[in-house]
Formats: structure tokens, C-alpha cells, sequence
């Protein structure tokens, strides 16, 4: 069984959370505590040494919130750093154009979580097995990541579930009531953006969400089940 996310996965994002006048330690917390099972920490333009710090306070906000997977998005060098400050960071989600699977397992170790994003067939279907799952999309173009590829849609997203050997997480422009067909897909999780960090309470929003993904039905004979009613993945601690 992958050691991949299950269920609702957050991308904190922290120029949202600042848009929304939310501390992203704060919104990390009251989602997992809510039931979120992943956080991927997301800071585009902040500065390095930012983003080692945000990691850090993240990581000790779930010390007591968890358990869940905490992944830094691109950066396996502030995933190193924060882990060298004592912050139990998982591992890291990699895009296209990032380190190679094999050299972020070479430098976090063999147990780190690593995500890959892919979006079309092609891409997905050359995603390394080493790696724990895959993001796909962007389902719908959205404002968070205005840089991302065309929208798949569901229909580009089931032929990314087809095409992958790995659990998928879908991305992009997602909100509560697409979890039933985000999940009939076939998708193992569904990643969220501006509908936690830019709510102005991101633990109802969370909570809302791991509801509706917990009362949709997986696709018959799907073989990502979520372990538990609010879908945390399986998190060592």
C-alpha cells in the first residue's frame, strides 16, 4: 500500500493564506485537525530562509494536530533544512522540471514521501514507480497557480487515474461538492488550494470537505479505500 495521501490533501499556499489574513501554522492545524491527512507547504516567492521557517512552525503545529504527512512543495533543500531544525517533514512533491525521484529518496533517504506531478497520459505513464503518487491536473484553471497547464477536466483526470500504476491526487479549482465525482474517478485524493487557506474559517472549510469526500462513494473495485472515515493516510510519527 502506497504511503502516499488518501482523502483531502491541502496545499497551503502561503501567499492565500496572507491574501486572507490567515497565519499558515494556524490554517495547517485547524485542517488536520478537522481530518485533512496531507499538507504540502507551497511558497513560490517567498525567500528561502521563509520558507525553512513557515516549514518549521508547520511541522510543530502538527506535532499535537496529526498525525499527517507533511511534504515541502519543489524545494528538497528546505525539506533538508527544516529537518536538520528538528521538523518531522515526510518528504517532498517534485514537478516536471524538479530533482529526479531518485535523487530526492538519495537525499532525504529511502522512507521519504515523494510526489510527482504529471498531467497528461504520456507523463503520467513516466512517472517512476520509486515515486508515492501522482498530482494531476489542473481539473479547472484556477487563480493559485496561474502558471499551470490547460484544465484536464474530470474526463482528463480519469484518463490520468487510468494511465497511472500509482495513486493520484487531483488539483485544481476544487472545492467540497466535487469530491463524488473527483472520487468516481478513481482518484485516491483530492488536493485543495483557496478553499481551505483563503476561507475565512479554513477548519469549517476542512471539516466540510473531509465530509463530503468521506460520504462519496469510491468507484467498485477501487483499490485506494480510505483506511479510515476522515481518510488520513497511514503517517509514520
Amino acid at each position: 500500500m502506497s504511503r502516499g495521501p488518501e482523502g483531502i490533501y491541502l496545499v497551503l499556499d502561503l501567499d492565500v493564506c496572507a491574501s486572507a489574513g490567515h497565519h499558515p501554522a494556524d490554517v495547517a492545524r485547524a485542517a488536520v485537525v478537522a481530518g485533512v491527512g496531507a499538507v504540502q507547504v507551497r511558497a513560490k516567492r517567498a525567500p528561502v530562509r521563509e520558507q525553512v521557517a513557515v516549514t518549521v512552525a508547520v511541522a510543530d503545529a502538527l506535532r499535537l494536530a496529526g498525525p499527517a504527512l507533511l511534504v515541502v512543495d519543489d524545494r528538497v533543500d528546505v525539506a533538508l533544512a527544516a529537518r536538520a531544525r528538528g521538523a518531522l517533514v515526510h518528504g517532498v512533491h517534485v514537478g516536471q522540471g524538479d530533482l529526479a525521484v531518485d535523487d530526492v529518496r538519495a537525499l532525504l533517504g529511502a522512507d521519504a514521501v515523494v510526489g510527482v506531478s504529471a498531467a497528461r497520459p504520456q507523463d503520467v505513464r513516466a512517472v517512476p514507480g520509486a515515486a508515492d503518487y501522482v498530482g494531476s491536473g489542473p481539473v479547472r484553471l484556477t487563480a493559485t497557480k496561474p502558471d499551470a497547464g490547460p484544465a484536464l477536466g474530470l474526463d482528463g483526470l480519469a484518463a490520468a487515474v487510468a494511465a497511472s500504476s500509482l495513486p493520484v491526487v487531483a488539483i485544481g479549482g476544487l472545492a467540497a461538492d466535487d469530491a463524488p465525482a473527483v472520487r468516481a474517478t478513481g482518484a485516491r485524493s483530492m488536493a485543495v488550494v483557496g478553499a481551505v487557506c483563503g476561507a475565512p474559517d479554513p477548519g469549517a472549510a476542512a471539516q466540510a470537505l473531509v465530509a463530503a469526500w468521506s460520504a462519496a462513494a469510491p468507484p467498485p473495485g477501487a483499490d485506494g479505500a480510505d483506511r479510515s472515515s476522515t481518510g488520513r493516510a497511514a503517517v509514520a510519527r
